[in-house]
């Protein structure tokens, strides 16, 4: 279609992927999220409407992973036959009605069921939109184009401290799922009524990265698959994924890397729902300060990191080989640093600043990472590559780490260990 330029395109998953993650920075948000009842201050958020512990709170972030984990292997398998935008378009549907769930919800645990649809959502769209991008980008590129789409993933958090903090604290953590909502709905419109575009490597063996009106890989028009066909493909999905991870399994570089990318995640995930809560206690300040703060340091860190690391390794040559070594120095110095920001922070300035390198050393393996694990397996795999490398690095990154740091909170009762 006319309409879908390279460039386009990038800006819709952008806009796209800022609105996703959006969602998971606000219910992080002191002005969303709040705070239990204390001598000095009264009860706040979700957290104080609905009386949570700090383990049930921490589930709150971890929630969407059950939709992620059910539907990822589904979007998936379904690219290498259906239409990707409509896909996508599906499944932001359903994130839609989830966030607007969650606004209405009348206690935790239907909220916690909107938490858990809003990963259907998130499943369909990161299947799909990187092979779209890495189909679609200027060779010479690849990467840097890969940064600016997953630089909106730290962005998109950083937007949410910031959403969460100012309409929550006006309007009520209610509204501002509402209102997130309503904004979702004009893309998922138009992702269900877009022209057919596909994958290079699948849909029917499509080498293009647009398609036409009658091609199989809509499944419309003259060329759909039968009806029959269809319910044969229904009926195997188990042994279909299941053939897919023995190929992926096959690729000890892919098994490495989403190896590392996990330990990354669980760090970044603590840091994501608990950082302004942590800092708004070890240095005793308002929470839309702490909110304001610790948003402008993703904003700031995630994107300049995340599009360093691609320019980067646009710059020494876009392997895998360097790739790899970009993350390993990204990870080490952030890990570093972020020692030190906790250890020996004794003022919040200083902390931030501290905290800013080692965030901003961190993302530089966001870009890497993520072309490793499309550039390591066969083109009609990526997909699937993609999607289970999202499960693996929440279902063992950032679900977990948050309830476990809560409930290792709840014990210590000291942030910096």
């Amino acid at each position: 279609p006319a309409w879908a330029t390279p460039k386009r395109l990038l800006i819709l998953f952008c806009v796209m992927c800022l609105f996703i993650y959006l969602d998971r920075g606000m219910i992080a948000s002191n002005g969303v999220n709040g705070a239990a009842a204390t001598p000095e201050h009264p009860a706040s958020g979700i957290q104080g409407d609905f009386g949570l512990s700090l383990f049930q709170d921490g589930l709150l972030p971890a929630a969407f992973m059950v939709g992620l984990l059910a539907s990822s292997p589904v979007f998936a398998e379904a690219s290498k036959h259906r239409n990707g935008f409509r896909l996508i378009g599906t499944g932001l549907a359903v994130w839609t009605a989830a966030a607007a769930g969650c606004g209405l919800a009348p206690g935790f645990a239907s909220l916690l069921l909107c938490r858990m649809a809003v990963g259907v959502g998130e499943a369909s769209f990161v299947a799909l939109a990187a092979p779209f991008i890495d189909d679609n980008a200027p060779p010479t590129q690849k990467a840097l184009w890969l940064g600016t789409f997953y630089c909106c993933i730290p962005t998109g958090y950083a937007l949410g401290y910031i959403y969460g903090g100012l309409v929550g604290g006006s309007l009520g953590w209610r509204a501002a799922f509402l209102l997130e909502a309503a904004a979702m709905l004009p893309f998922v419109v138009f992702c269900l009524r877009a022209p057919p575009i596909s994958l290079r490597g699948g849909g029917n063996g499509a080498g293009a990265s647009v398609s036409h009106p009658h091609r199989d890989d809509d499944g419309s028009g003259e060329g759909a698959a039968r009806p029959a066909g269809l319910l044969a493909r229904l009926r195997g999905p188990v042994a279909a994924v299941g053939q897919d991870l023995r190929l992926l399994a096959s690729h000890p570089i892919y098994l490495w890397n989403v190896g590392g990318m996990t330990v990354y995640t669980a760090v970044l995930g603590t840091f994501a729902f608990y950082g302004p809560k942590a800092g708004r206690e070890m240095f005793d300040i308002q929470p839309e300060r702490a909110d304001l703060t610790f948003g402008a340091i993703t904003v700031l860190t995630g994107t300049l990191g995340t599009l360093a690391g691609g320019t980067l390794l646009d710059a020494v040559g876009s392997s895998m080989r360097n790739a790899l070594l970009l993350c390993t120095l990204g990870i080490t110095l952030g890990g570093a640093l972020s020692v030190a920001a906790f250890w020996a922070a004794g003022s919040f300035p200083l902390f931030s600043f501290v905290f800013a390198l080692a965030q901003m050393a961190m993302f530089t393996s966001s870009a890497p990472s993520n072309a490793v694990s499309m550039w390591c397996v066969p083109t009609a795999l990526r997909p699937f590559a993609v999607s289970m490398s999202v499960v693996a690095i929440h279902v063992l990154g950032d679900v977990p780490s948050p309830p476990l740091l809560g409930a290792l909170q709840g014990r210590l009762q000291n942030w910096r260990l």
